[in-house]
């Protein structure tokens, strides 16, 4: 008979601790080196104060209680125990079995009891259902913890997104605006630079208000069959600028690489995401390696701790020789907005814009690090089938449509964002027909003629 038991706690490694409180000290000696020679880790106590001062120093995961110790009461203890650790697994042991010594203890917290005498085997199994619980409950605190998670970075994406999308609006108005004036400054080099520097800010704020959206909104992918050795290659050449002479850059392609179906520009960014921060956690120089290789995941693969479906990928590790991160960075490096890098140099939002467009192809992004050696970047991107290749090749072989006429239907709910791009068309040369949502530009489309909408 088994009760329920508060949160559990694994010891590092998979160590069994035990305590046994027992006020017989031959017999619970004796069960000690029985429980040894079981590859145990055993701690005694003969009194109820003994195990008490035990468990708050040591912390054992189960406790082998007798009901009776002296003047003291075993399932008084246990409730002593609990109210220390809420986290331990107690067994009761007794030698008056009854339904109401049963009842008893299990009020008390108990998960079960033994009766004296009892068999080695029946020990061993009570102790292996104790610990194949504690393992049970840590898996779920796992899962639970990581749909917290989840759920967090939900919730910050979508504050992420609200506030993007609203500043992205603004600084809409503000280069639109700047580009008009660029337009009517002329010859004249000072007023120029200005503008420019404005410009030049402008971009920053729109750079960092796409990668909110992006990480917020997880914006559609444009995914088609792509040669991975390729775009690395094509990566690899702009990084050779962008690092600098300090970073050496080897890439290690295997030659029998599949197709990947990934977007090519949002693979682009992380792998460039990727490099530049391996470039970061290297600051006096060092080694980047770019690795790519096909790799399967078995259906029931007991490595497959990647939430990945069964199927062909390709593995693409990006491998520096940098400072390294501690465990408790690694554990948050995906976080948004988290980072070990000075205010003016990271936004945190790198490593979690990698992972969600990681999980949106298909994917998977996994981090290994030590302190000291350097981090290990790995994703898996699923491969593209025959199918999918002959399609996206019949997209890339199809023209684009030729645009025609000359009137443009704008449809825009901002009315500051509206007049610029309004302007920037009438400078274009285009008649520009406004409409300020859905309904509106339904309206205008019913009335006729030929539009261009935007």
């Amino acid at each position: 008979m088994r009760g329920d038991m508060a949160e559990p706690r694994l010891s590092p490694g998979g160590e069994r601790h035990i305590l046994v409180v027992d006020d017989d000290p031959d017999f619970a000696d004796a069960l000690a080196n029985l429980l040894q020679l079981e590859n145990y880790r055993v701690a005694v106590a003969y009194t109820a104060a003994e195990a008490l001062a035990t468990q708050a120093k040591e912390a054992t995961q189960v406790a082998l209680v007798d009901i009776r110790l002296g003047r003291s009461n075993g399932v008084e203890l246990v409730r002593e125990l609990h109210r220390l650790d809420p986290a331990l697994i107690a067994v009761m042991m007794t030698a008056y079995a009854s339904v109401d010594t049963a009842i008893e203890a299990l009020q008390a917290g108990a998960y079960d009891y033994l009766c004296k005498p009892f068999y080695t085997q029946d020990l061993t199994a009570t102790l292996a259902r104790c610990f194949e619980r504690l393992e049970l409950q840590t898996e779920r605190m796992k899962a639970e913890e990581r749909l917290r998670q989840a759920q967090r970075i939900e919730a910050i994406g979508q504050l992420a997104g609200g506030v993007a999308h609203d500043f992205n609006n603004l600084l809409a108005v503000i280069l639109g605006n700047l580009r008009l004036i660029e337009d009517e400054v002329g010859p004249r080099p000072a007023l120029r630079e200005l503008v420019e520097d404005a410009i030049n800010a402008t971009r920053s704020g729109v750079e960092l208000t796409s990668r909110l959206l992006a990480f917020g909104r997880a914006p559609p992918l444009n995914p088609e069959s792509s040669d991975l050795g390729e775009l690395v290659r094509s990566v690899s050449r702009l990084l050779d600028r962008t690092l600098g002479q300090e970073i050496a850059i080897s890439l290690a392609l295997a030659a029998d690489l599949r197709r990947v179906r990934v977007d090519r520009v949002q693979f682009e960014a992380s792998l460039i995401n990727l490099a530049i921060n391996a470039r970061d956690a290297m600051a006096s120089g060092g080694k980047l390696s770019i690795e790519a290789r096909n790799a399967i995941v078995p259906p029931g693969s007991p490595d497959n701790d990647l939430s990945l479906v069964p199927g062909e990928y390709v593995a693409l590790c990006v491998i520096d020789t940098g400072r390294g991160m501690t465990p408790a960075v690694l554990e948050r490096a995906i976080e948004p907005f988290f980072t070990t890098k000075p205010p003016a140099q990271g936004s945190g939002l790198g490593l979690s814009m990698v992972h969600s467009f990681a999980g949106q192809s298909g994917g998977a992004l996994t981090m290994a690090s030590t302190p000291g050696r350097g981090t290990r970047v790995t994703l898996h991107l699923p491969v593209a089938d025959a199918a999918l290749m002959d399609g996206a090749r019949g997209e890339e072989g199809s023209a684009a449509p030729a645009a025609g006429g000359e009137r443009v239907l704008l449809v825009e709910d901002q009315p500051k964002v509206r007049l610029v791009l309004k302007r920037q068309l009438l400078r274009l040369g285009y008649e520009v027909i406004e409409a300020e949502d859905a309904e509106a530009a339904l309206t205008r489309l019913r009335e006729g003629g030929m539009w261009t909408c935007c």
